[in-house]
C-alpha cells in the first residue's frame, strides 16, 4: 500500500474491504451465537478499535491542547480523540451492562453523562475548526451548530415534558431487528430470565 496515495479509491477500498470482512465474520458467527453474545463481542471489538484510535492520536491531541498557537488541524485532532474516547467509554459500559445482567439502575447512573458528553465537545471542535482559506469558522458551521444545539434543547424539553411511551412502537419492530438467525433468545450472562 502506498501511504501518500490520496486517490479516493484508497479510501473507498479500505471502507469496502473492512465492511466486507466484518459482514462475513459477523454473519458466520451470528449463525451460531445468540445476539446477546454477539453484542458483547461487538462491544469489545468497538472498544478495542476506539482505544487504538485514542492511543494513536492521543499524543498529538495532548500536544494540541497544550499548544499556545494551535494549528487549524489541531481542532480536528482533539475532536477525533474526544469522540473516540467517548465511543470507547460507551462500548465498555455496554459490555459491563450486559455482563452484569443488565441492571436498570446502571443505565441511569451518573457515569454515562460525562462519557457521552465528550462526543458533544468533539462535535463542537469539529464544527468550529477554522476554515482552510481565511482562518475563520465558516458562517454555515456557526449557524448549523446554533440550530443543532438549539433544536436539541427544544427536543429534550419536549421529551421531558411529554414522556412519550414508545414501547408499543418498539415492540412492532421486534420481528425486523431481533435475532435474525433465531439462534436463541439467550439473555446476557448473569441476566435474570424475563
Amino acid at each position: 500500500m502506498i501511504y501518500n496515495d490520496d486517490r479516493p479509491e484508497q479510501i473507498r477500498g479500505a471502507i469496502w474491504l473492512t465492511v466486507l470482512f466484518l459482514a462475513i465474520v459477523y454473519g458466520v458467527i451470528n449463525a451460531f451465537v445468540p445476539n446477546s453474545d454477539m453484542n458483547i463481542a461487538i462491544g469489545v471489538l468497538q472498544a478495542a478499535a476506539a482505544t487504538m484510535v485514542v492511543y494513536i492520536y492521543g499524543r498529538d491531541a495532548w500536544a494540541a491542547i497544550r499548544a499556545k498557537q494551535p494549528k487549524r488541524t489541531d481542532f480536528l485532532i482533539v475532536g477525533i480523540v474526544l469522540a473516540w474516547l467517548s465511543t470507547d467509554g460507551q462500548a465498555i459500559l455496554a459490555v459491563i451492562f450486559r455482563l452484569s445482567g443488565m441492571p436498570a439502575w446502571f443505565v441511569n447512573s451518573e457515569i454515562y453523562a460525562p462519557i457521552r458528553l465528550l462526543s458533544v465537545v468533539a462535535a463542537v471542535l469539529h464544527i468550529s475548526a477554522p476554515g482552510a482559506v481565511d482562518g475563520v469558522v465558516p458562517r454555515k458551521n456557526r449557524l448549523a451548530m446554533g440550530v443543532g444545539l438549539g433544536g436539541a434543547v427544544l427536543l429534550v424539553l419536549a421529551l421531558l415534558w411529554s414522556r412519550p411511551d414508545i414501547g408499543p412502537l418498539l415492540e412492532r419492530t421486534r420481528p425486523y431487528i431481533s435475532d435474525f438467525f433465531q439462534t436463541g433468545s439467550a439473555a446476557a450472562p448473569g441476566a435474570s430470565p424475563a
